[in-house]
C-alpha cells in the first residue's frame, strides 16, 4: 500500500511539473559549452519574479532551470539578478549579481555587480505583461577559481 502511494505522489507530481508555463529563456556559454535554462512558472508561483512596487525602479530575478518542466532546480540552475531605471541613455541595468547552482546556494559560483554586467536590449512594460531581454557577462567565482559566462535572455513577466 505504501508503494502506491508513493508511485501515485510521484506520478501527480511529475504530471503537476509538465504544466508549467514557460515565461522565458537563458542562453548562455557556461564552460565552453552552449545551454539554455527555462524561467518557468506554475500557478503564479515561480523563483523568478518582477517587481515594480518601487514606481521608478523594476526588480528582476530570472532563475534559469535547466528542464523546461522545473519550477525550482537547484541544481544546474542559475540566477540573474538586476534593476532596471532610467539613466542618462534611456532604461539601463543596475544592481546585477549572477549565481551558478551547482547544489543550492551552498555550493556555487558567484558573481557580485562590479563582476557582472547587463545590457538591456529591450524594456517593454504595458498594462499587462513587461518582457525584457538583452546580453549578460559575467565572471563567477568557486573556491579560488574563476570562469566567465556571456549569454542572452528573454523573459516577459504577465502583470497582474
Amino acid at each position: 500500500m505504501k508503494r502506491s502511494i508513493v508511485v501515485f505522489a510521484a506520478f501527480v507530481l511529475g504530471a503537476g511539473a509538465a504544466h508549467a508555463d514557460t515565461l522565458g529563456t537563458i542562453t548562455a556559454n557556461w564552460q565552453g559549452e552552449e545551454q539554455t535554462w527555462f524561467v518557468t512558472a506554475k500557478d503564479g508561483e515561480s523563483q523568478s519574479s518582477h517587481d515594480d512596487s518601487a514606481k521608478v525602479i523594476d526588480s528582476f530575478t530570472l532563475w534559469g532551470n535547466p528542464q523546461e518542466t522545473d519550477l525550482a532546480a537547484t541544481k544546474n540552475a542559475i540566477s540573474l539578478r538586476f534593476y532596471v531605471m532610467r539613466g542618462p541613455k534611456g532604461k539601463e541595468a543596475r544592481g546585477t549579481d549572477f549565481y551558478y547552482l551547482l547544489s543550492g546556494f551552498s555550493d556555487k559560483w558567484e558573481a557580485g555587480e562590479e563582476d557582472t554586467e547587463v545590457k538591456l536590449e529591450l524594456f517593454d512594460k504595458t498594462d499587462t505583461a513587461v518582457h525584457v531581454r538583452g546580453t549578460f557577462e559575467a565572471s563567477p567565482k568557486r573556491e579560488g577559481e574563476t570562469t566567465e559566462i556571456d549569454g542572452v535572455f528573454d523573459v516577459t513577466f504577465p502583470l497582474d
